[in-house]
């Protein structure tokens, strides 16, 4: 994060100076070929390391600092040296002569002093100006202090769900991905459409920020976290069809890289890690659903092709379960499904061992689910919501029990009217699993909640055993 007294980058730079020329946000987007939300961030960096809370601000210590220019003239021109006196040692003689230059200054052409006198006149009437317009506005709406959100306290609805703060704005069909104790939500659709927006959650405080925007704006997507990296393979461009774009950011660096695209443009599909690869299970390729299967090697950067699932199919949920990834649910084109298979990346065998892994069959859901998510916790996958293509209600929610291979229902947090709830972001922190967003029903939402699994947790004390007892 940006801190103050720290240098501007040249990005920044360039920024300050489109703001200097009067260039409003859209224009800088357009000139230097960036998005509106990453000027706004470069502008929050450099207010912050000038220590500044305004464009006039800091329009007028840039200035005053010579960090930009005006008109052409840098502002070290308000202090010019003296102009040496042209005489006759000083003066050029004709080309037909000889003469030895000394390296004194060069004189300069009689009307360089009047621009020079323009320059330092229009660069005071512009700090006066600012100045008194700082001050009135001082006067009336007092100081621009960095807005400091309020404080928020998470509120019990039910024994195991929290009511938590809410996104800065509606969202679904995003990426959600714990790193450490913040929750990263990545692009999506809110209600101007499709964005690249990176909104971080700071569960330590509840307090939303916002990060470098991704690269690509795209929609229907999941991540993964991999070595301290957020992975966001393809996705659904704005004109709605799918990319094979591949973009990881770095919470640490608050930065984004591209890695290698994906074999084939996909959007809708399932992003798992296992602590050493990323994974993309099925998805959509802009004409058919797909069974295709994809892992990804960041030290070798590239894509390998696994066994195709047992059904092609888009908005598939699941997660890693004691070393197995598992995909449920899904859309194949005409219905929404309650299929469950998992990959196992350690499968024995030559032909298993060849290939990559195998594909096995486990206990269909309870429910029929496409646009679900789930992450796991305590050796069990956790499943929220689910409602898309379908006109049929999702009363409830559902945890997998890989040992018993059984499903069991999980209480959904009281969703008023609209108890269909799809297309939402699920992952964990530590024990708690964070339900962020999605549609409910036809309309987006900014609800963020938080599922409690250890209040299911039940611990039974050991009798002690009595002297003399076999």
């Amino acid at each position: 994060m940006a801190e103050l007294g720290e240098p501007l980058s040249d990005r920044e730079l360039e920024v300050l100076q489109c703001v200097i020329d009067g260039a409003g946000n859209k224009e800088i987007a357009a000139t230097l070929i960036i998005s509106e939300n990453t000027v706004k961030v470069h502008l929050r960096n450099i207010y912050t390391k000038l220590g500044v809370g305004s464009r006039t601000e800091a329009s007028t210590v840039a200035l005053q600092q010579g960090l930009v220019t005006l008109e052409g003239i840098t502002t070290e021109a308000t202090n010019p040296e003296p102009e040496p006196a042209i005489t006759a040692e000083t003066a050029v003689s004709p080309p037909t002569q000889s003469v030895s230059i000394e390296p004194e200054p060069i004189a300069r052409p009689s009307f360089f002093p009047r621009r020079i006198a323009f320059a330092s006149l229009m660069l005071v009437l512009l700090v006066a100006v600012s100045f008194l317009a700082y001050q009135a506005f001082n006067r009336s709406n007092g100081p621009l202090p960095t807005p400091t959100p309020e404080p928020f306290t998470q509120t019990a609805i039910t024994n195991d769900w929290l009511q938590s703060r809410p996104l800065p704005a509606a969202r679904t069909n995003m990426a959600l991905v714990g790193n450490g104790l913040n929750l990263y939500l990545i692009g999506g659709e809110t209600e101007t459409g499709v964005t690249n927006t990176v909104s971080i959650l700071q569960t330590s405080d509840l307090v939303w920020s916002e990060g470098m925007a991704k690269p690509t704006a795209v929609t229907d997507i999941t991540g993964a976290e991999l070595f301290g990296e957020i992975y966001i393979p393809g996705g659904k461009l704005a004109d709605g069809q799918p990319t094979n774009v591949v973009e990881v950011y770095s919470p640490a660096n608050d930065s984004w890289r591209v890695a290698t695209p994906l074999p084939t443009a996909v959007s809708g599909g399932l992003v798992l890690s296992d602590g050493s690869f990323i994974y993309l299970f099925g998805g959509w390729d802009g004409q058919s659903y797909l069974a295709n299967a994809y892992r990804f090697d960041p030290v070798a950067n590239s894509w390998q092709i696994l066994p195709d699932m047992p059904t092609a199919r888009a908005f598939v949920t699941g997660g890693l379960v004691k070393g197995k990834l598992y995909v449920v649910g899904g859309y194949d084109g005409e219905r929404p499904l309650s299929e469950c298979a998992y990959f196992d990346p350690a499968a024995t065998g030559d032909e298993a061992a060849a290939v990559g892994g195998s594909w096995h069959s486990c206990a269909n859901t309870l429910l029929p689910r496409a646009g679900a998510s789930a992450t796991g916790v305590f050796n069990k996958l956790y499943l929220f919501g689910g409602g898309a293509f379908s006109e049929e209600p999702i009363p409830y929610s559902e945890s997998y029990n890989p040992d018993a291979d059984q499903w069991s229902v999980v209480n959904t947090p009281p969703l008023d009217e609209r108890p269909s709830w799809s297309h939402l972001g699920i992952t964990n922190i530590e024990t708690n699993i964070y339900a962020v967003g999605g549609l409910r029903g036809t309309e987006a939402t900014a609800e963020t909640f938080v599922y409690r699994p250890l209040t299911y947790q039940t611990f039974i004390p050991i009798a002690p055993v009595e002297s003399g007892s076999p």
